[in-house]
């Protein structure tokens, strides 16, 4: 996939915003301890309530149970599409600081001399 460098810096950006919102003491206590812990524990239990097995509340509660899942999925994705693109960024910054570095010649041979040891 390539990227322009406006998606590269959102993707970046995004990452940085959702690790500081994993450090918000508000984020901590409605998402990862209200949703991601309480709400996670009380929908398997609601599935076998005896009250619960309406075949609409039943699709309901395993609707809201996915739910959790795919919101933890896309933050982890968030996290880890922005460090991908960093470090692909940081890897042609190298390569173009690398292009730029003088070329030396061995004086017998004309091998190319890469920091004293021919290649």
């Amino acid at each position: 996939m390539t990227l322009t460098q406006k998606q590269a810096e959102k993707a970046i950006k995004l990452r940085d915003n959702t690790l500081s919102l994993f450090n918000s003491k508000l984020y901590k206590a409605v998402i990862e301890n209200g949703y991601f812990k309480d709400e996670a524990m009380r929908l398997p239990l609601a599935l076998v309530d005896d009250e619960m097995q309406d075949e609409v509340e039943q699709r309901i509660i395993k609707e809201k149970i996915a739910a959790i899942g795919h919101l933890h999925v896309y933050l982890n994705s968030v996290i880890a599409l922005g460090n991908q693109v960093e470090e692909s960024l940081k890897a042609e910054e190298r390569e173009k600081a690398r292009e730029l570095e003088p070329v030396e010649y061995d004086d017998v041979t004309g091998d190319v001399i890469d920091n004293g040891v021919e290649i």
